[in-house]
């Protein structure tokens, strides 16, 4: 995390397994590069895409986004988050 109160920056791993889903309003944007396995995303408007390693993704802020998985994923995320923001 940076030390900027205003901008912050916040990076960090996130892992999802087979049978786990999670759903996020993101409230700041964030990209997420694909390192390891598999995700799907779903969006608020009902469109899915497969993220494999290797991709980038961007999450715009005020998107709802589901992340599902038939094995596994890891990311690599990189956010910019005000203060109190997940």
């Amino acid at each position: 995390m940076s030390d900027d109160a205003e901008k912050t920056i916040v990076a960090g791993a996130f892992r999802l397994e087979a049978g786990e889903s999670m759903t996020y309003t993101y409230e700041y944007h964030e990209m997420k590069l694909i390192i390891d396995g598999r995700f799907t995303t779903a969006g608020d408007t009902g469109q899915e895409v497969a993220a494999v390693k290797g991709d980038l993704c961007y999450f715009p802020e005020g998107s709802t986004i589901t992340f599902s998985t038939d094995d596994f994923g890891v990311g690599y995320f990189v956010g910019q988050r005000g203060v109190g923001e997940a």
